[in-house]
């Protein structure tokens, strides 16, 4: 048995499907590609599959992580890459497959981007003023369903702003099991305060990486 890492792409309309639906959907994936994965003990017998980081609903990412598990161990992995990417459904593309590098309990930040409609509003100047704000309170769910409030600004590790045809944000947050910030709440308070702003933004995930920068592998 060798415990592998499958990196792929995750867009379009997969965008909307939630991460319970998203288990479904490798699951059936590797089952379809005929790699011979191991599966649970039990009378349920199932694929083991976890993924490092879940995906919020909604946001696409060009870097989504998922580990399985290969039997024999001795099974040519790159065989198993071709195999697998050649039933992906659209919305999904095989990066790589290899061995894990890092827990996944490693992870402490992703990076977004974050794409502004022209009819939004947003614009340089006023988005480099609120992301230098020295606090930016919003509140945020806790797990037992009550509301707490929460300083944005000393969350934000670094960011961009890139202009173009489109207004663009590049943001790293922090990511993982200690800290977790969803950057939509971040862009839905800096538009709140903007006037007649119709809120329209797309978000996509392009990285995961480590406490001290290395990349996530």
């Amino acid at each position: 048995m060798k415990n592998v890492r499958l990196f792929f792409k995750k867009s379009g309309p997969l965008r909307f499907v939630s991460h319970l639906d998203m288990n479904r959907v490798m699951t059936r994936l590797l089952r379809l590609s005929k790699v011979p994965i191991w599966y649970t003990e039990g009378f349920n017998r199932h694929p083991y599959i976890t993924f490092a980081l879940p995906l919020s609903l909604g946001f696409s990412s060009e870097y989504e992580v998922m580990d399985f598990r290969l039997e024999p161990d001795d099974f040519d992995i790159k065989k198993a890459k071709k195999m697998i990417s050649e039933v992906c459904p659209q919305g999904i593309e095989v990066i790589a497959l290899k061995e894990p590098v890092f827990k996944c309990g490693k992870i402490a930040f992703a990076d977004f981007e974050i794409t502004f409609s022209k009819d939004s509003l947003a614009d340089k100047n006023s988005l480099n003023a609120f992301l230098n704000l020295p606090e930016i309170i919003v509140s945020k769910k806790t797990k037992k369903g009550g509301l707490k409030e929460i300083d944005l600004a000393e969350k934000i590790k670094s960011f961009e702003i890139v202009e173009g045809d489109e207004l663009k944000l590049k943001l790293r947050l922090p990511a993982g099991g200690e800290d977790n910030v969803n950057p939509k709440i971040l862009i839905d308070k800096y538009l709140s305060d903007l006037e007649n702003s119709s809120g329209f933004y797309n978000i996509v995930r392009t990285g995961l990486f480590l406490a001290d920068g290395t990349k996530f592998e």
